[in-house]
């Protein structure tokens, strides 16, 4: 029999995946630039109301954000990957425990950090690659700045940790509005600060660390709602998976501690060779539209490692193809259009912070080189998560190490010690071109020549999927079909001799679910509703995966519900269900989500 998907028409293929990584990406990316607009907002007030020294002394702290976003970013990531995963194979209160026990280590951990800067400021300061001798009147704004940002620190973290947990539990509208929330409190509290209470750089990092606190004000309450995926419990606090917790953050730890040790090491060398706080300044600029701008390849990363536990979790081949493939032709698309943006309105860009002739023409080059480093950060993120997402933790830490440290830290130190500081500004861009050439040569090593197919770059078990044969692929539009998805289900069946009664159970229960997907999908005017749907047999047992995004159901409360109903009304589910070794029913991303396993009848 002619595999199903085989004569499905190209572009429907991966339709609902598109939909939901677009959609997802955003709020992502959202969330990230969520730990860092703050900052950002903080930096253009400064310089603009505050002076460029003010804002050199700002910039210089950059590496503690980065400490501060190192330890959310293993909470958060960790609890991603883990909560996905378990999501995907219906074991929802081991989710939650995960998620509990993330938000408990983001509030001991933003603790600490509040201890240590209120105790050991200037140990703060030094760890972060500042020389307190060689610019003394940048000090004050330092310790400042320090000082009024330390008490949001636990809101920070702990905005990292929910923010994916919410987006994965259809809250994408709820966090959108509090980021938007965010930025308005920010921005008021700038000002005030600046006109009304005269509180300089001090101000300035309280007014953060309140916006930080209205905004975890608005997102909590949905982790006490009764219909909430994820609920925030003591009851479901559990130690013992802290080892898995650490263990699938690792990633995400190394990559941000290699950019913490980046950053620090090129604070030193950017102070060593600047010739004046110009330059340190447009370090500063070029780290804070870095930090903004590389929020889009973390977002995208963030959402492929999130869908990627899913599909890995149900063996399914084609999905995980499909949505590498997506995540890279998207995240390409729209890197390039911010890249473009960002190098055409350079000028513009460097003139939000300063007038000063020196700085400006400095930032302007930075930016420059940001753009070009927005594409190549784009791909390695991408492939990094990827990494992570199913399981292959040495190539995804060896990537992250090379990225954020190895390579970017030496070319910073040659094009540096050649050029000065526009060497180190130009070294950003420089040292993830070189990477992906060497991502790029080495699966060509792997290969054995030129990668030709997408499972040729993609590290998966040779028998991930099964057989071609063993699997039949369908995206469904229509009632007719339904109808003939039906008919060809029953063929399909028959022929890994699964029993004659079963497979017209099976050919049934396909028409009755992929009917409701259709007929009850919300009105979109033109577009159709895409149902993607995967049969696998193999070994004598039964793998149906359904998915839409239509309106939610949930097939085994409905047996639950209607039971009672005369006994020819939903044959098909009433049958399927009560055979099945296991029925689970997700809704992630605003989709439903059935996975049916039952044994063959022979």
């Amino acid at each position: 029999m002619k595999n199903i998907i085989d004569v499905i028409a190209p572009e429907d293929q991966g339709k609902n995946i598109a939909g939901m990584f677009r959609s997802t990406a955003l709020a992502m990316i959202a969330t990230e630039i969520t730990g860092v607009i703050a900052v950002f907002i903080d930096g253009i007030i400064t310089s603009s109301f505050l002076g460029i020294d003010a804002y050199s002394g700002v910039s210089l702290l950059k590496p503690f954000t980065s400490l501060i976003l190192l330890a959310a970013g293993m909470l958060s990531t960790g609890c991603n990957v883990l909560c996905s995963r378990l999501v995907g194979i219906g074991k929802k209160e081991e989710a939650n425990e995960i998620f509990n026990l993330s938000l408990f280590f983001s509030l001991v951990i933003g603790a600490l950090f509040i201890l240590v800067s209120a105790v050991f400021p200037q140990g703060v300061l030094t760890v972060c690659g500042v020389d307190l001798n060689k610019y003394p009147e940048l000090n004050t704004y330092l310790y400042d700045y320090l000082y009024g940002y330390m008490a949001g620190i636990p809101a920070v973290i702990m905005i990292q940790v929910i923010g994916p947990n919410l987006v994965m539990d259809n809250g994408k509208t709820r966090f959108a509005l509090s980021s938007a929330v965010l930025c308005v409190t920010d921005i008021a509290g700038d000002l005030l600060n600046v006109f009304v209470f005269h509180g300089g750089v001090l101000g300035m990092g309280i007014a953060t660390s309140v916006s930080m606190a209205v905004q975890l004000v608005i997102l909590l309450p949905c982790f006490f709602r009764k219909d909430s995926f994820f609920r925030i419990s003591l009851k479901k606090l559990r130690f013992k998976n802290t080892a898995e917790l650490i263990k699938n953050g690792s990633p995400a730890f190394v990559k941000k501690l290699a950019g913490t040790l980046r950053d620090i090491l090129t604070n030193y060398l950017n102070i060593t060779v600047a010739l004046t706080a110009s330059a340190i300044a447009a370090k500063g600029i070029q780290s804070d539209y870095s930090l903004f701008l590389f929020c889009i390849p973390t977002g995208l990363g963030r959402t492929l490692i999130t869908m990627v536990g899913i599909y890995y979790s149900a063996n399914d081949l084609q999905g995980m193809k499909s949505l590498y493939s997506f995540s890279i032709r998207y995240g390409l698309l729209l890197s390039s259009v911010t890249a473009v943006i960002t190098f055409t309105a350079a000028p513009l860009l460097a003139g939000a912070y300063t007038n000063d002739p020196e700085v400006h023409s400095l930032a302007v080059f930075s930016l420059h080189w940001i753009s070009l480093a927005l594409l190549f950060d784009t791909c390695l993120t991408l492939i990094q998560h990827y990494y992570q997402g199913i399981g292959q933790l040495k190539q995804a830490n060896l990537l992250s190490f090379s990225e954020r440290f190895i390579v970017p830290v030496g070319a910073a130190l040659v094009l540096g010690l050649l050029f000065g500081s526009k060497g180190i500004l130009a070294s950003l861009a420089v040292g993830k071109l070189i990477l992906l050439l060497g991502v790029f040569i080495a699966s060509c090593i792997r290969c054995r020549g030129i990668p030709k197919t997408w499972k040729d770059v993609m590290f998966l078990p040779e028998d991930f999927g099964g057989k071609e044969t063993d699997n039949m692929y369908a995206v469904i539009r229509t009632m007719e079909e339904v109808i003939r998805t039906s008919v060809q289900t029953q063929e399909f069946c028959r022929q890994h001799n699964t029993g004659e009664r079963q497979a017209m159970l099976m050919a049934l229960f396909v028409e009755e679910m992929a009917s409701n997907a259709i007929r009850h999908a919300p009105d979109q005017g033109n577009k159709p509703t895409f149902v993607d749907f995967r049969l696998f047999i193999r070994n004598g047992e039964i793998c149906f995966s359904m998915m839409d995004r239509g309106n939610l159901f949930d097939p085994a409360l409905f047996y639950r519900l209607h039971h009672d109903d005369a006994p020819e009304k939903h044959i098909g589910i009433r049958m399927v269900t009560n055979m099945a070794k296991e029925v689970r029913y997700f809704s992630t991303f605003r989709s439903n989500n059935l996975v049916v396993n039952l044994n063959c009848d022979t």
